[in-house]
């Protein structure tokens, strides 16, 4: 199941790289340094992405999940 999604994912990548390689002639000046670079903003959106999804999983992880006896441990006085 992970490879298929990791083609889907690679295909649609590919595919935006390709539609940003035709439409280049398009852009009508260079505004920063990086923006020759083809598939650059795929790329940057990609990893952001990725570093979003990583930074809520460990914040999930080491913030707000809880041990699995964490709400049976006052239970001594009942």
């Amino acid at each position: 199941m992970k490879r298929t999604w990791l083609a889907v994912f690679v295909t649609i990548f590919v595919i935006f790289v390709l539609i940003e390689f035709l439409l280049e002639s398009a852009h009508g000046h260079i505004v920063f340094p990086w923006s020759h670079i083809v598939g650059f903003f795929s790329l940057f959106g990609l990893i952001g992405c990725l570093a979003l999804m990583g930074f809520a999983k460990l914040l999930g992880h080491y913030w707000l999940e809880r041990k699995e006896n964490y709400y049976d441990k006052n239970d001594d006085n009942e």
